[in-house]
């Protein structure tokens, strides 16, 4: 076991870079990537509410030697070790027939490849988009995508946390910057029975991005994230599934209850765009 990025004198400078993937590897043939952490949130209710609702994919194939070597950066990085041995990478083949891509994510030069990802799936989706995330903190550049997507007459609807989100202030962030996705047609709704925690995105009913990157300014710019963009349209009508049970326990946002805010909420809103990070 090793510490990722533990702090000291010659790291200090980089001490809000920090690991976010979520990922296991068993015996080189086996990776499951999504949400879950190990902890108890996921395995049973707590006292700050129900158990976590989150999905993890199980990947078999040549993308299991690509999620080996995201961890194998990070254990190099923590230990000093490589790991190379033919136990780690068996590469076996793919019995499957969807295409993959594993998408490692790092800080370098102000723009991570999770950012393009997501940006560019973004900017050439025709049909439909649904992204389910615990934080929907978009930069402006990411909101402004958004935007022009539900302009050109793409189905946009957004899945985020509600009542027991674990992180209260981002939830009313994520609130403050809700009118204009609104208005441009955007869907947005809050996730009511439990702690949404779950990271997914489909394109057009044939893309799906699966993984650990959150919609905010920590994952595109800040984190080490894993994900795995996957060509194929039985995964999202699968996906899909779960996505249409969380909109039966999904609170709608409204345009007319965003223009009702109390002086406190506008007050905090107010407050979230001095926060809020814009780029």
């Amino acid at each position: 076991m090793c510490w990722y990025h533990p702090l000291r004198a010659v790291n200090w400078p980089r001490y809000n870079n920090r690991t976010h993937r979520k990922l296991t590897v068993v015996d080189g043939s086996v990776a499951f990537v999504g949400g879950a952490d190990f902890a108890d949130h996921w395995i049973r209710a707590t006292k700050d509410g129900p158990r976590w609702r989150d999905t993890v994919f199980r990947l078999e194939g040549e993308a299991v030697g690509a999620v080996q070597s995201v961890f194998a950066e990070n254990w190099l990085e923590s230990s000093g070790d490589i790991l190379s041995a033919g136990a780690q990478f068996p590469f076996r083949e793919a019995q499957g027939n969807a295409i993959a891509l594993v998408v490692n994510s790092a800080p370098s030069g102000g723009c991570t490849r999770s950012r393009i990802l997501f940006q560019a799936l973004l900017e050439l989706a025709r049909e439909s988009i649904r992204i389910t995330t615990p934080y929907f903190l978009p930069d402006r550049s990411a909101r402004e995508a958004i935007a022009r997507a539900a302009q050109r007459g793409v189905k946009v609807q957004i899945i985020t946390a509600g009542q027991y989100s674990d992180h209260p202030l981002a939830r009313k962030l994520s609130r403050s910057m809700d009118r204009a996705l609104l208005q441009a047609g955007v869907e947005i709704f809050e996730y009511e029975a439990a702690m949404i925690h779950a990271k997914i995105m489909t394109v057009d009913g044939c893309w799906s991005v699966i993984g650990s990157t959150n919609f905010d300014h920590r994952s595109f710019a800040l984190n080490d994230e894993v994900n795995v963009a996957i060509f194929d349209r039985a995964l999202v009508e699968r996906i899909n599934k779960d996505f249409e049970e969380d909109l039966r326990h999904s609170q709608q946002l409204d345009r007319q209850d965003w223009k009702a805010r109390s002086m406190t909420e506008r007050a905090e809103d107010a407050l979230a765009r001095i926060l809020i990070r814009e780029e």
